[in-house]
């Protein structure tokens, strides 16, 4: 019975932690925004310059066009061309122009900062 209550306290706990960090993440990115790209943001804060392959295998992802079009979506123009957050910028390798990392912007530092405070 002791176990019970520890796990069911422990998850009470985590869930009341989790819900503030996703309030945190909707104040700051907007109402819609899905927890793949809060992932992703957290994913890029932590591995800074992360090129998309590493970043894939990093998120546990297997959809490159899923991954790139998120991406997109976060920088300054969407994937539909739209104007976009500006959160995260690619620079292409200059030996290998395949190859690109992926950046946070000013804007996206203080975006990730504002969620992990």
């Amino acid at each position: 019975m002791e176990v019970e209550q520890f796990t069911s306290d422990a998850l009470s706990g985590a869930e009341k932690l989790f819900d503030q960090f996703l309030v945190r993440a909707r104040n700051a990115l907007g109402p819609d925004v899905t927890a793949l790209r809060i992932h992703i943001l957290l994913n890029v804060f932590a591995h800074e310059g992360v090129n998309q392959r590493a970043l894939l295998n990093l998120l546990d992802m297997t959809s490159v066009t899923a991954l790139s079009r998120n991406l997109a979506d976060m920088s300054v123009l969407t994937s539909s061309k739209k104007p976009g957050p500006g959160l995260i910028e690619l620079h292409f390798d200059s030996m290998n122009l395949r190859q690109k990392s992926i950046h946070l912007t000013p804007k996206g530092r203080a975006v990730v900062a504002s969620i992990l405070r």
